[in-house]
């Protein structure tokens, strides 16, 4: 299949055409000598839009100066047809990785020399027919560029290789992941236990490569993070190399405005201490980057003048070193701002690997001057490092104080809301507006700050995180019932509601909904229930889902009194203090992590609020489930009858059952509501555990007889024998 050659609009139309933009005078070592233009002047024959490998793979044949526009997602790892191809479609000659851990366990093949053989013949023979797959090749001239949100490469290996003038820009790539990572016993990490995996593919490698920019991208492992990854013989299982290595002979580089993101090996400069092809050349500039929990290389230099600045570091538990001073480098850090958190430390944001000096300028942690060099080298007296690199750089176009970067925005332009076969969308809104009943609208990571409303007339829509990670995907918004309108009317509690579910069949999975209002900052207002999710659908079904708020954080209700709706939770995780599991509908929270925040007083507050309606037999079960809770000793209510308007035939119906509850919980876990008497409702426990749970006149419990009939199935069967469980 051939790549489609057409001429395009701008890759944004609120914006410039991203394709025939050059790199500016001063931006780094890449606007040097000739400067940088990639493909910029392409004629119209040779700008190519493209949409899967084999499209992207002719487009990349082409030898003219070209322009290569990405639409959508490509998928590297596919065969000609498209088909996607497996690890298992790669292997060759009998390799297995059960066969290979196996034969080079340390406890077998020792630590002393490095895997050699049959199997490593062939674990080398598979990784190469991968690469031969995956590997994308980019020659000179060339721009390659995103077209609009959320475009880019999954699995693959760009490869400027031997190429002069290649502008890359607007892409994310994701999860480049070597099927046969290889065993070297012998390759240590600072401070970590002795031997590595070691992968083979980058996800952008720059060889013999001069006059490259890259900028604008999202590097991601997302969603096989490093952070997932197995152990093996004592070390993490790495499928994963560089996000953008620059080696062999590589020269004058622009790395700007790119977010990497949740990985180990991120930047490496330079190829061996040995080369000979490195001297005198990876001269490379750093600026604008987010590099945001990322284990180590960010980046680790041999050789060239490089120069890190203005670039916003948030290093967290896996953070090994963010840069690396190696053998004959010239490393110059200037205005650059970090954010240590999860364990890491300052110290341990320098390592020197084999290098004599680097030079430091205007590093901000937190906000506060600090030289990190200096940390280095108050902990690390017997390898300390000189403070001046030697040299000054001059392409410092943008430069500006660190205090400016601090929440510095990188990557690729947002991809916003994709709905499924119509089309994307900047908002999540303006995606349920546009997609038809039973549209999958498909989130990618980032907060969504809006209010959202699902008509009923949107019946069986689903609203999904791409990422499997319910913290990855967030719709927030801030109002509380006592939140003023524009016309100074006030929002109510139902108002006040991030997001609004009203449809039958509705289907979320995977993200966030959060509430985020808060009283302290706010002490005008005294109406504080703010509510993260109010649903009225029948048929609802929430998978993996997070609900964020303090008071009324969840109302699980029905369309109207008389009706009925239900509602199935599995997964959850629902926090709150206040009342926040409210409403009239038939709720099943199953293998929920149900958190009670700590107020600090007591009453601290109250699990649910239910306003069952007195022919209803079944309200809320909270079963196989997880309370959680930092607040004092019994001081937390499972739950108060709610009479909404004082409605007498609104009679609660709360079960919590097979449950570990915290010592949080009252040893009299039920109370009166607005003068209704908790012995009135239907509440009772049955075969609870932890130190919140137990027994006695004050806690009804379930016989075996009536536990039977307090199910999962039981609640949500209805007369139609809906069964999502």
């Amino acid at each position: 299949m051939s790549a489609l050659a057409v001429a395009v609009p701008a890759a944004n139309a609120s914006g410039p055409d991203l394709g025939r933009q050059v790199l500016p005078a001063g931006d780094g070592w890449a606007s040097s000598g000739t400067g940088t233009t990639g493909g910029s002047a392409a004629t119209a024959e040779h700008v190519h839009t493209v949409r899967n490998r084999a499209e992207l793979v002719a487009a990349l044949a082409d030898t003219e100066p070209k322009i290569v526009y990405v639409a959508g997602v490509v998928d590297a790892d596919t065969a000609a047809d498209g088909t996607p191809l497996t690890c298992e479609d790669h292997a060759v000659d009998g390799y297995t990785r059960e066969a290979y851990l196996a034969a080079y366990d340390p406890a077998v093949w020792g630590r002393d020399q490095d895997p050699s053989g049959p199997l490593e013949d062939a674990r080398a023979a598979s990784a190469a027919k991968q690469g031969a797959t995956i590997g994308l090749t980019v020659t000179s001239n060339t721009t390659i560029v995103g077209l609009g949100g959320g475009a880019g490469i999954t699995g693959g290996s760009l490869r400027v290789h031997g190429a002069d003038n290649v502008i890359i820009r607007n892409l994310t790539f994701r999860d480049t992941a070597d099927c046969f990572p290889r065993w070297d016993p012998n390759d240590n990490s600072p401070g970590e236990a002795p031997g590595n995996w070691n992968s083979l593919y980058d996800s952008v490698s720059l060889q013999r490569a001069t006059h490259v920019w890259v900028d604008g991208n999202t590097f991601t492992d997302q969603p096989n993070p490093d952070s997932a990854a197995p152990v093996h013989f004592g070390r993490p299982y790495q499928v994963h190399d560089g996000q953008l290595d620059i080696t062999t002979g590589s020269d004058l580089v622009t790395a700007s405005r790119n977010l990497f993101t949740d990985h180990a090996k991120t930047m490496l400069i330079g190829s061996s201490n040995t080369s000979t092809t490195d001297p005198g050349k990876l001269r490379v500039s750093v600026h604008h980057n987010v590099f945001r929990d990322v284990g180590e290389r960010a980046p680790r230099v041999r050789f060239g003048q490089v120069h890190v600045y203005n670039n916003l570091y948030e290093p967290r538990e896996h953070h090994v070193y963010s840069w690396g001073v190696g053998v004959n480098s010239a490393l110059y850090a200037q205005n650059n701002h970090f954010r240590f958190r999860g364990g890491a430390r300052p110290e341990r944001a320098v390592h020197n690997w084999g290098g004599t000096a680097m030079t430091e300028r205007g590093t901000l942690v937190d906000g506060r001057p600090t030289s990190l060099l200096a940390a280095f080298n108050a902990a690390n007296p017997t390898a300390a490092l000189g403070t001046d690199a030697g040299w000054t750089p001059a392409l410092d176009r943008g430069l500006e104080p660190a205090h400016r970067i601090a929440h510095l925005r990188a990557g690729a332009r947002p991809p916003g809301v994709s709905v499924e076969g119509v089309g994307s969308f900047a908002t999540v809104q303006s995606a349920i507006d546009a997609a038809p009943a039973g549209a999958v609208i498909t989130l990618q990571p980032g907060v969504y700050r809006e209010v959202i409303t699902v008509p009923a007339s949107k019946k069986g829509l689903v609203l999904r995180g791409s990422t499997g990670r319910a913290s990855d995907v967030v719709i927030d918004y801030d109002n509380a019932s006592g939140t003023r309108k524009p016309d100074g009317s006030t929002y109510g509690t139902t108002g006040s509601a991030t997001a609004t579910l009203a449809a039958t069949d509705f289907t979320a999975r995977d993200l966030t909904f959060r509430n985020s209002f808060d009283r302290a900052k706010h002490p005008e207002i005294t109406a504080t229930q703010a509510v993260a999710v109010k649903a009225t659908g029948d048929r609802m079904l929430f998978d993996r889902v997070t609900f964020l708020g303090h008071q009324d954080t969840l109302y699980a209700d029905t369309p109207a009194v008389g009706t009925r709706a239900r509602q199935y939770y599995r997964n959850c995780s629902i926090s709150g203090d206040v009342d926040f599991l409210f409403g009239r509908a038939t709720a099943v929270f199953d293998r929920a992590t149900i958190t009670a925040l700590d107020r600090g007083g007591d009453p601290n507050g109250y699990l649910t609020a239910a306003s069952t309606r007195r022919d209803n037999p079944f309200g809320f079960l909270i079963v196989d489930s997880t309370v959680v809770s930092t607040a004092k000793s019994r001081t937390y209510y499972l739950g108060r009858p709610w009479h909404p308007g004082g409605d007498v035939d609104a009679v609660a119906q709360v079960v919590v059952r097979d449950t570990v509850l915290p010592a949080a919980v009252k040893t009299a876990p039920w109370t009166d509501m607005s003068g209704f008497s908790w012995r009135d409702a239907r509440f009772a426990e049955f075969r609870n555990t932890g130190p919140g749970a137990g027994t006695g006149t004050d806690r009804p419990q379930l016989s075996e007889a009536d536990a039977a009939r307090h199910t999962v199935r039981t609640y949500l069967a209805g007369t139609d024998g809906w069964n999502p469980s």
